[in-house]
């Protein structure tokens, strides 16, 4: 996963020793050496994550990271504050003012590239819905945020009692509800029956394993976005890379401190509801103007808009665009009826939908024509990979008995610079599939200079 990351130490070599084994990960690296320049630059740059050291002499990180997060432009961006700092007090004040996570030197690297990885996946996810609401209040169609008080409960997970009981206390002085299990079985009927905030699983389970149970949470459709806290013992630190690497989103080393571990789990609960706010206001604002009634997928005008948004920030992933195009769609109408071509156009809305990621975004571009913006792909043969999947899977999919359909689909890069020059070279894409045949892939990219480049991949 490539990201950009700044790195803040006013000592120069430590900076440039940190860049160095984060370079080495493939992340695009910046280094700052006081805390007076971090927000400009973090504002202007907009990076996916700051390294932030606590004992600068010009400001401190708790000072700065206190401004990051006070500033509209750079609040979002998740902080981790590396520092020779040890003890609790100073971790729980980097938890205070807003830090992801609080690491003493000397870094363990492991955990700091799986922590990285973990918070890197979630800000994206949170930049995506973040898009999506900017794109909708500049429609003007945002609707107005309802402040209500809301009650807040965490599952635990562990087969210990007396560890389990000790956390129900600590969050229960703070007045947030809890409920203890500890199997497998447990697990999986309660949060069929109830609705969690955060999940706090440890990772010394006896009964069970406890990874295969990160696993299995993620993978279901309940619990894949709710956040996940592991508490690990200190000599289960590869148990601990691993389950950040499945998806858990935070870590907390044995022996628990009352106060970091209910800092980590309100700052959780707190993201977990802006998460859910952005996706309830998106959701609330858009469901009339910019959602197809028919495929239930965003519509032409919605997704010009966005498409607009991420051609012009000079910050963005790359992307892919696909134009996905159902073929002989007037013969299906005229041999079976507008209500089959309909049922046609449902389905092919759910595949997509069901086979593209959640930050993938797809829209009914026009009759017939689909349009699919995918991120994080920044090179032809990933895009063509992604393009052959979904036109293989239409193609086997049913309507009716008799009824199969087909689809050509056309493929370009976000290297182009504007959005309507985008939708340009995949449109001449898709036509480049049609007129080989149909049932095809077709990718059209601009290079720098001379006629556009052609590729395709046959049914």
């Amino acid at each position: 996963m490539t990201a950009r990351l700044l790195v803040v130490d006013d000592v120069p070599s430590n900076g440039r020793l940190l860049a160095a084994r984060l370079n080495a990960e493939y992340y695009d690296v910046r280094t700052v050496s006081n805390g007076r320049d971090v927000q400009e630059i973090a504002s202007d740059w907009q990076p996916d994550a700051i390294l932030l050291d606590v004992l600068m002499p010009d400001m401190d990180g708790y000072e700065v990271c206190r401004r990051l997060k006070s500033q509209s432009t750079t609040t979002h961006i998740p902080v981790v504050m590396v520092t020779a700092l040890k003890e609790q007090p100073d971790r729980q004040q980097g938890l205070r003012v807003g830090a992801d996570e609080f690491l003493s030197k000397p870094i363990e690297h492991p955990i700091l590239l799986a922590r990285l990885r973990g918070i890197i996946r979630l800000k994206q996810l949170l930049d995506e819905w973040r898009a999506r609401g900017m794109a909708a209040a500049s429609l003007g169609l945002m609707p107005q945020h309802q402040t209500n008080a809301e009650s807040s409960s965490v599952l635990i997970i562990d087969d210990l009692p007396s560890r389990a009981l000790r956390m129900r206390d600590i969050l229960a002085q703070k007045n947030i509800g809890s409920v203890l299990v500890q199997h497998d079985n447990a697990v999986l009927q309660t949060i069929q029956n109830m609705s969690f905030d955060l999940i706090v699983l440890s990772l010394s389970l006896l009964a069970s394993d406890p990874l295969r149970l990160v696993a299995r949470l993620r993978a279901a459709a309940a619990t894949r976005d709710m956040p996940l806290l592991l508490v690990a013992a200190a000599d289960q630190r590869d148990a601990l890379v691993c389950g950040l690497d499945l998806g858990a989103n935070d870590c907390l080393t044995l022996p628990l401190d009352e106060t970091e571990f209910f800092l980590r789990v309100n700052n959780h609960i707190q993201r977990k509801r802006y998460q859910d706010r952005l996706r309830n206001e998106v959701g609330t604002a858009l469901e009339m103007a910019v959602i197809d009634p028919l495929t239930q997928l965003y519509n032409r005008r919605f997704m010009t808009t966005h498409l607009q948004r991420l051609a012009a920030s000079p910050a963005r992933d790359p992307f892919a665009v696909l134009m996905v195009d159902v073929d002989y769609f007037k013969m299906i109408n005229d041999c079976h009826g507008h209500s089959t071509g309909d049922k046609v156009l449902c389905a092919v809305a759910d595949t997509l939908r069901q086979t593209l990621r959640e930050t993938d975004m797809t829209c009914r571009y026009g009759g017939e024509e689909f349009l699919v913006v995918a991120h994080g792909i920044s090179h032809d043969w990933q895009a063509l990979e992604l393009a052959e999947k979904l036109r293989s899977v239409i193609e086997h999919m049913r309507i009716e008995a008799e009824l199969s359909v087909t689809v050509s689909i056309g493929v370009t890069l976000s290297g182009a610079s504007t959005a309507l020059s985008l939708i340009d070279l995949a449109d001449r894409a898709l036509y480049q599939a049609k007129h080989q045949g149909r049932n095809m892939v077709s990718l059209c990219i601009a290079p720098q200079s001379g006629e556009a480049l052609y590729g395709e991949v046959g049914s």
